[in-house]
């Protein structure tokens, strides 16, 4: 597991061996430095498990509308979630119509993100999907 605290923003990585999911939790505003922080940790943990057997959770639905530079990273961090071989994506969105938007005008850039990932409310719906 992987926690980070920014200035005004923090997130969690978990490889839940168990499960076979893999848990990314991200909330606040970020900086150019807090996305580096994040794909380096992402980069890193997701060698270390067989990611095809895995489910990929990610809930950034208290994740802050960020500058036009973060955003640019975000959409390589988005990249990087379809370079991994996962089984399966499902997306937290607590509903958040902004997050919801944010994520899926990006994702229209990154081949594969429209057919496989999945928006869900919370985490439980997350868990029944996997």
């Amino acid at each position: 597991m992987v926690k980070y605290q920014g200035k005004n923003s923090n997130y969690q990585l978990n490889a839940d061996k168990l499960k076979k999911i893999f848990h990314a939790q991200a909330s606040g505003f970020f900086s150019a430095e807090d996305g580096a922080a994040f794909l380096k940790d992402y980069d890193e943990l997701t060698k270390t498990f067989p990611a095809k057997e895995y489910a990929l959770i990610i809930d950034a639905a208290e994740l802050k509308p960020s500058s036009p530079e973060v955003a640019q990273a975000l959409g390589v961090l988005l990249k990087r979630y379809m370079d991994v071989p996962f089984k399966k994506r499902l997306f937290i969105t607590k509903g958040n119509v902004v997050t919801i938007s944010q994520f899926k005008r990006l994702g229209k850039e990154i081949p594969g993100w429209t057919e496989s990932v999945q928006y869900v409310d919370n985490i439980n719906e997350a868990l029944k999907n996997v």
